[in-house]
């Protein structure tokens, strides 16, 4: 009888706490952002700027909390099955929501229907580049060099938009580079650096650094646009791949039936840190470009980004997976 009054009060505590933390205003406790991208990371870089300022407006820390592998999928998997209380979010990003859905026959995770969309939050230049051991200042000259040397050169594959880049540069012009597979631009930049492999594509903001110390060469950027941070760089577009539609990205979501009441405060919130003067600077220092889709709009987005991904995939003859 007395282990059973024990059970009782227990789940009596369990049940007041429970209702004491659903009367307190939100947020009551600190806020999750996941993110399948390596500590480091463009995708990790974004969080971090946005959950600082965040934590300043709302009173409480915005933990970045990075979970790479599976090519960007373990991070919304695990939010799509997280609570809908608000306090575990997705920085969703162009891999995690639409070219790891593009390049699998089968997710763990709907990238639609398991998410709300809650704010756009900036685009990310991301960069192509060699080690300066090889003798290619453009893209044609890259082709080239590889088309005059079968299989002596490695591309990183460390994500979805790395391999969706060299399986376009390899169907478009037919370059003969190895890919080789990593965990992540972070897991690549020793080799890159090294020379072990000579081609990477990957974020402006890790790869930019050792682009201006010499010990990378920029050849590209992969954006709709020129960037403001490095304007002597041609888009793809411009390099001869006038189809090259895969851009970064980033946006906020939430686990599906989120109350609108959370959603709403977090997108005026986020809205509001966008507009700081200081904001901008900060993704701009680090080559990402500010502007995109509404809330309301961010839904729609993401189909087109996967119907893109899906026509450059086939374009590129990757099959999916």
């Amino acid at each position: 009888m007395t282990n059973l009054r024990c059970v009782f009060a227990a789940a009596a505590m369990l049940a007041i706490s429970a209702l004491g933390e659903a009367a307190q205003p939100y947020p009551a406790r600190p806020i999750r952002f996941v993110n399948g991208s390596p500590a480091g990371g463009p995708t990790d870089a974004a969080g971090r700027i946005i959950g600082e300022a965040l934590s300043q407006v709302l009173g409480q820390t915005v933990v970045n909390d990075s979970r790479s592998g599976a090519d960007g999928a373990i991070a919304p998997e695990l939010v799509a099955k997280a609570p809908p209380d608000g306090y575990t979010l997705l920085l969703g990003n162009q891999s995690s929501m639409a070219g790891v859905p593009a390049m699998r026959k089968t997710l763990p995770y709907d990238p639609i229907g398991a998410f709300v969309p809650i704010a756009f939050i900036a685009w990310n230049s991301g960069l192509l580049v060699v080690h300066p051991g090889v003798p290619a200042r453009t893209i044609t000259e890259l082709v080239e060099y590889a088309r005059a040397n079968p299989g002596k050169l490695n591309f990183a594959a460390a994500n979805p938009p790395a391999i969706l880049t060299a399986a376009l540069l390899k169907s478009t012009t037919k370059p003969d580079m190895v890919n080789v597979s990593y965990k992540g631009d972070v897991a690549a930049m020793p080799d890159l650096l090294s020379g072990r492999v000579h081609v990477g594509r990957g974020g402006m903001n890790l790869l930019l650094p050792y682009v201006k110390e010499g010990r990378l060469r920029a050849l590209a950027v992969t954006m709709r646009n020129r960037s403001r941070v490095v304007p002597e760089l041609p888009t793809m577009s411009e390099a001869g791949f006038p189809r090259f539609s895969i851009y970064g990205w980033f946006a906020l979501f939430g686990p599906a039936k989120m109350p609108a009441s959370i959603v709403e405060r977090l997108e005026r919130e986020i809205s509001g840190v966008l507009k700081r003067p200081d904001i901008p600077d900060q993704f701009n220092g680090i080559g990402f470009e500010m502007g995109g889709p509404s809330r309301l709009e961010l839904a729609a987005f993401v189909k087109e980004q996967i119907a893109a991904w899906v026509a450059a995939a086939r374009e590129a003859g990757i099959q999916a997976q």
